[in-house]
């Protein structure tokens, strides 16, 4: 099957494009607010393997990753704190 020339392609985007875009309609655009996570930094912290089994399980129970669920009881623990 011959492929088609990619300057067919272009031509067809840029048509799309110029059907379908909120500016070619003379549309308003309007700001959109966007987050980005903190950075976070890799720390390393020795657990028993019993200890990192059960977090493991639990963490499997609510559908998180371990990590995760270790980083939100730390928060969590930190607010309690004050800190």
């Amino acid at each position: 099957m011959p492929r088609k020339p990619r300057e067919t392609t272009d031509r067809r985007v840029r048509k799309l494009y110029d059907e379908s875009s909120t500016l070619a309609e003379g549309g308003r655009v309007r700001a959109v607010s966007m987050s980005f996570p903190k950075p976070r930094r890799l720390i390393a912290l020795r657990l028993e393997e019993e200890t990192l089994a059960g977090v493991k399980r639990l963490a499997s129970e609510r559908g998180l990753n371990y990590s995760t669920l270790m980083r939100m009881w730390i928060t969590e623990r930190l607010r309690r704190e004050g800190v």
